[in-house]
């Protein structure tokens, strides 16, 4: 299956997005704005969802972001979702 990132992932149609990218048996990263934020998709996380945590908004903290995606495996798809 696809390793999917998928960005603003905490609610909506991110979430729902990231869920059902699991459901159909997906690797899927997910993202939040921050570490407080990151208890919204503990049960993505819960179902085997990687993490990935920075405000994009913030420009050290896309570099951020990019470290830790480039740390993981490689990815097959983006979903930017995110809201800035």
């Amino acid at each position: 299956m696809s390793r999917v990132f998928v960005t603003g992932s905490t609610t909506g149609l991110g979430k729902a997005t990231a869920a059902a990218l699991l459901d159909d048996g997906h690797h899927v990263v997910v993202h939040t704005r921050n570490t407080r934020r990151a208890a919204e998709v503990d049960d993505l996380v819960a179902r085997g969802a990687g993490l990935v945590v920075g405000d994009l908004s913030i420009r050290a903290d896309v570099v951020s972001i990019a470290d830790q995606v480039n740390g993981l495996e490689r990815l097959d798809a983006v979903v930017h979702n995110a809201g800035v």
